[in-house]
């Protein structure tokens, strides 16, 4: 699904952009963006099963995002722009800090820390003048955006210290006390996904920044705050899909990291966590669910946004009421708004 969205979109993008190059008279911009990343999974937070979209997120697992981007405008008006990003998005999860019981006994846990890089487009839907001096003035502006991209990924884990057999990998020198294992290589649920660690994403979201301005009014500078989300292809971001594999089929590290249950874990979930075999290979006939195949992961960043204006000099715009879908006299803007920008 992701991998046609993504071709659709860029063939729309493209006839776009050829319809309005000629008249893209629009400034560069570049900018970076520092924030937080989670995302959603077979590892969530909650004493059900699951729940949809953000409220299974595991507030406690937010981890940073950093990234850098270029942007351009596409139109005299200012209304539509294209821009290219690059991040390094962390994301993370733990069965220990769910309130479902037969999570908890699971006691998987993973991190992801990935690279991202998309191209998306943009358009204003809000815009308010902010005026508080003679030599000052800044513009308010909502913007929607949506576009493609790629993201690489690599999920790892770590050897519970109450694992089975923590003890004889710690002495077989397999690992070291909270060393992290790339987990893609060691097939813990038995499938090899080495081809969905470079996939595809579909961005989406809305931002909100405020412009500052040069006194004779060009656009100087822009901070701002963004809410994003990634639809991606895969459902091992977390390394957590389908079911328990034969660990007689792995290496030893493999083994533990496949299943992490252990007794202690088991007692500390309490009343419906089930038995040792509720999280373990047991036999083919027998499948028991490690993940849930059916939905894909998706993951989403809240950033704070600063970017510089390259060129003050690019022609100004005038936006009207309508553009916004007001009527004269009336509505949001009660004033024509001029800017550079």
């Amino acid at each position: 699904m992701v991998r046609q969205l993504t071709y659709s979109f860029l063939v729309t993008l493209g006839l776009f952009f050829a319809t309005h190059v000629a008249i893209g008279q629009g400034n560069w911009d570049v900018g970076i963006s520092v924030g937080m990343a989670n995302y959603m999974g077979d590892i969530g937070d909650g004493s059900a099963s699951r729940r949809d979209f953000i409220w299974d997120m595991q507030e406690l697992r937010t981890r940073p995002a950093l990234g850098v981007f270029a942007r351009r405008k596409l139109d005299r008006d200012g209304l539509w722009h294209i821009r290219a990003d690059f991040s390094r998005i962390h994301i993370s999860g733990s069965d220990k800090d769910t309130q479902y019981a037969p999570r908890r006994a699971r006691n998987l846990h993973f991190r992801n820390i990935m690279q991202e890089g998309y191209i998306r487009l943009e358009r204003d839907l809000l815009q308010k003048p902010l005026v508080w001096a003679r030599q000052r003035r800044a513009m308010l502006t909502i913007r929607g955006f949506v576009g493609v991209g790629k993201v690489r990924h690599n999920p790892e884990a770590r050897v519970d210290v109450n694992n089975l057999m923590y003890d004889q990998l710690i002495e077989s020198g397999i690992t070291s006390e909270g060393q992290w294992h790339s987990l893609p290589e060691l097939q813990t649920g038995g499938v090899d996904y080495s081809d969905e660690l470079y996939i595809s994403t579909l961005p989406f979201g809305l931002s909100a920044t405020i412009t500052g301005q040069r006194k004779g009014g060009a656009a100087d500078f822009y901070v701002g705050i963004e809410l994003g989300f990634r639809m991606v292809d895969t459902d091992y971001l977390d390394d957590i899909s389908g079911f328990y594999a034969d660990p007689s089929e792995m290496s030893q590290l493999g083994a533990a990291l496949s299943s992490q249950a252990n007794l202690e874990d088991l007692a500390i979930a309490g009343p419906g966590a089930g038995s040792m075999t509720a999280h373990s290979y047991i036999g083919d006939e027998i499948p028991v669910i490690r993940g849930n195949p059916a939905n894909n992961d998706a993951f989403g960043t809240l950033v704070i946004t600063y970017g510089k204006v390259l060129n003050g000099r690019s022609q100004s715009f005038n936006r009207s009421r309508s553009t916004y879908g007001n009527k004269k006299g009336g509505g949001l803007f009660r004033k024509s708004t001029r800017m550079k920008f």
